[in-house]
């Protein structure tokens, strides 16, 4: 049984929640407990539809065949599910509460880059990313091209200006060597901010771990 603040969360039999999922209802702050604001059908619907997909329970059918398997009853599976919903409820409002700081603090992270870049066990010359097909030489090379959010690049590239080359430099066991091929300044738009919303989220889970004590006990 995992406990925390608000009682037991999850048995091994159950498999209620996740790990991680009651970690975060017991780092949650007090008001996630007392919040009894009704919950709208949408709200219910994603949680659903969360759980679902986190078991990888893809129809109707697996549902039912999971459900069985389980010892809840009917109100049992009502509470777990409203529990998904009123903390995926209070993450959003987080996220909008402490995005805009968190962008305001952190503009040059979310930034849009498309980037190349090549990964492996030997250094890459620069050069050779105008021409990608030079790497087939390389005993084992990953070639990866895509656009990210900057802070989501590996660290070497994510303040490097446009057409700038980038290494070859240590990177994990081996070397990385890549290229800005487009970047594009942060701006205030809704996807922006839901990035930098959830970006901060985790930092502020992460503060309430460092000073929070969560013992899990497997029954």
């Amino acid at each position: 049984m995992i406990r925390g603040d608000h009682g037991p969360l999850a048995t091994r039999d159950g498999g209620a929640a996740t790990i991680a999922e009651c970690v975060e209802r017991c780092l949650l702050p007090r008001e996630l407990a007392e919040d009894d604001e009704p919950l709208e059908d949408g709200d219910l619907r994603e949680a659903v539809a969360e759980l679902r997909a986190r078991r990888g329970l893809h129809d109707r059918a697996a549902t039912l065949a999971w459900l069985a398997e389980t010892p809840w009853s009917g109100e049992q599976f009502e509470a777990l599910v409203a529990g998904i919903a009123r903390r995926r409820r209070f993450r959003r409002r987080k996220q909008a509460e402490l995005g805009p700081g968190h962008l305001a603090s952190h503009r040059s992270d979310f930034d849009r880059v498309r980037a190349l870049w090549a990964t492996g066990s030997e250094p890459v010359n620069g050069e050779l990313l105008r021409g990608v097909t030079a790497l087939t030489g390389f005993r084992q090379t990953v070639v990866t091209v895509g656009e990210r959010w900057a802070g989501e690049l590996p660290a070497p590239l994510r303040h490097a200006g446009l057409g700038a080359l980038v290494g070859p430099v240590p990177y994990g066991d081996g070397y990385l060597t890549g290229v800005v091929l487009d970047r594009r300044a942060a701006r205030d738009d809704p996807e922006t901010l839901a990035a930098a919303g959830e970006a901060a989220f985790g930092e502020w889970l992460v503060a309430r771990r460092g000073r929070a004590s969560v013992e899990c006990h497997w029954l």
